[in-house]
């Protein structure tokens, strides 16, 4: 019994400790409470970042001035060739005999009227339209003796001159030296450039050669015809290149000296001052004296 007794009451002293929880200091096997009993729990205090401002210095730009480069622009002449129909070189006229002529045939009543058109390469020329209206208005043949320089600015009154029937075009040297400076090869230059510029420009060819301000040597005179070209001269000057030389004085001149076969130089480049002025009344007078106007063609046609 007493056994019995010790032994309920051992058991009795395990339930309570049981019960309590502290058995040889090990919890019950209950589920762990979230909260520790009897603890205050505190919240955890998260740090609050600290902002450190990372300063970037941006740079100040200045901005850099536009520098605008204003060029002094010198203007070039623009270069425009010269319109030509035909290229190359013009046909090589066959030579002939040497011929200077400062007239025609004395015993007919023709008188060939012409017009120097010449210019240096340094020294423009222009050109007196009015001429060739007087001329062409009166109906009266005439010969132009062209320089070449001068026919590669003035190409469509070197056309129209060449393309009327009243008129003839010769050979006037390229660019009018004096020919006695020149030497052979030189004056082949003036005269073949001079022949090529026309031949282009109006598929024709020139028969007949003037030379600049009429000088020469006997030399030149064969020269020129070996290049197929008769050398014309003149019989009558009037001096119309001198300013004050008025209309009136210039038709005297020419009724005291023109006759038969008379080939008559003036000029048609602008330096002719007074010419366009007095060739109504010179070329009315003529024809009233029995004078036939004719190129130099037909001046040395007559009675071949």
């Amino acid at each position: 019994m007493d056994s019995m007794k010790l032994l309920r009451t051992l058991l009795f002293v395990f339930t309570l400790f049981w019960l309590t929880g502290c058995v040889a200091g090990v919890a019950p096997n209950t589920p762990a409470s979230t909260t520790p009993p009897n603890v205050t729990r505190t919240p955890t205090t998260t740090d609050t970042p600290t902002l450190t401002a990372t300063i970037t210095h941006t740079p100040t730009i200045t901005a850099t001035p536009t520098i605008t480069l204003t060029s002094t622009i010198t203007t070039t002449p623009t270069i425009t060739p010269t319109p030509t129909m035909i290229s190359g070189p013009a046909p090589t006229l066959a030579a002939i005999d040497t011929a200077f002529i400062t007239n025609g045939d004395r015993e007919q009543a023709l008188v060939a009227l012409t017009f120097d058109i010449c210019e240096s390469e340094t020294v423009p020329s222009g050109y007196d339209a009015a001429i060739e209206a007087a001329l062409v208005e009166l109906e009266a043949p005439a010969t132009f003796f062209i320089s070449g320089h001068w026919m590669t600015h003035n190409v469509e009154t070197v056309r129209r001159l060449a393309n009327n029937p009243l008129f003839e075009v010769g050979n006037h040297s390229w660019s009018h030296p004096d020919f006695r400076e020149l030497d052979a090869v030189q004056l082949d230059s003036q005269i073949v450039q001079a022949n090529d510029i026309f031949y282009q420009l109006t598929s024709q060819q020139m028969q007949y050669f003037r030379l600049p301000g009429g000088t020469y040597y006997p030399w030149i005179l064969d020269a020129v015809a070996e290049h197929g070209m008769s050398t014309i001269q003149w019989d009558v000057v009037i001096a119309d290149s001198v300013p004050d030389n008025d209309a009136e004085n210039i038709n005297r001149i020419v009724q005291e000296r023109v006759q038969n076969g008379s080939i008559i130089i003036m000029h048609a480049n602008g330096r002719g001052w007074h010419t366009a002025e007095a060739l109504p009344d010179m070329i009315s007078w003529l024809r009233e004296q029995g004078y036939t106007l004719v190129t130099i063609s037909d001046l040395l046609d007559v009675g071949k």
